[in-house]
Order: C-alpha cells, then sequence, then structure tokens
C-alpha cells in the first residue's frame, strides 16, 4: 500500500482540526439559545399576569435545552472520531515521539449521567451540565409561576 504525502497528511490533520472547532463552537451555540429563550421565559413571565405564555415558555425551554443535552451527546462522538484521526495523522507524521507528543490519550465516551459525577471535568460535560441547569430553572419557574398564579 502507498503512504499518503506528508503534505496531505498535514491537510488532512489541519481539516480535522477545523471540523473539530466548528463542531465545539456549535454546542457553546445551543447554550446562548438556551439562555436567550430562559430570558425570554422570565421576561414573558413578568409581561403576564396570566402563567400560561411563562409556561408555554417554559416548555419551549427543557425541549430546547433537552435537543442540547443531545447535540452535546452527539458530539462527544464526533470528538472522538475527529481526534482518532488527528492522531493518526500525527503518528503518519512521525510526531508521536517521548521529545514531541508522547502519551496523548484519546477522549473517553460519556454518558447523560457522567454530568452527575463532578469530578469528571471537560468541557463539553460542562456544557451538558449547562444545559441540564438551565432545563430544571425552567421546571421550577414554570413550577413558581404556577403556583402563585391568581
Amino acid at each position: 500500500m502507498e503512504h499518503p504525502e506528508p503534505e496531505s497528511i498535514r491537510v488532512a490533520m489541519d481539516q480535522a482540526w477545523r471540523d473539530h472547532h466548528h463542531v465545539r463552537n456549535q454546542t457553546w451555540r445551543t447554550i446562548l439559545v438556551d439562555l436567550a429563550l430562559a430570558a425570554g421565559m422570565v421576561a414573558v413571565g413578568v409581561q403576564f399576569d396570566s402563567p400560561a405564555p411563562a409556561v408555554a415558555a417554559g416548555v419551549l425551554l427543557v425541549l430546547c435545552a433537552m435537543c442540547g443535552i443531545g447535540i452535546t451527546l452527539q458530539h462527544r462522538q464526533v470528538e472522538i472520531r475527529k481526534f482518532t484521526h488527528i492522531m493518526n495523522c500525527e503518528e503518519a507524521l512521525g510526531l508521536h515521539t517521548p521529545n514531541l507528543i508522547a502519551d496523548v490519550k484519546l477522549p473517553g465516551p460519556f454518558t447523560f449521567w457522567d454530568a452527575l459525577k463532578f469530578w469528571k471535568t471537560n468541557t463539553l460535560l460542562f456544557i451538558l451540565r449547562m444545559h441540564i441547569a438551565i432545563a430544571l430553572f425552567g421546571i421550577l419557574y414554570v413550577t413558581a409561576k404556577i403556583g402563585h398564579s391568581p
């Protein structure tokens, strides 16, 4: 089997890094959408006496946060694939030596329940925890709004 040229490997590795950063940016944007909806939910709750608009906004917020949770979990799988590709490119370029890159490990998969294990830390787990916190805020806000309705 013929080996690819080093420049082709570098281009492939560069593209994998770009893909990784693009996916990471998308994941952060899901938090921004959640936060905008949470602010809207509170604004609607303050503006109207009836709890119905706040409940509708809260349901939308929780659904959006659940989608964000799913996106975050899926993006972890993409991250693992991209880092596997990057590490293979590094290996092909001969970069895995004690003086350059040594003992690099792939990120491991995680589940929704890993968000409750606060001793585990990484960016995607933080984002997952934020989605959960925002969803819980929506549930608590709507519950309080219903409880205090005339």
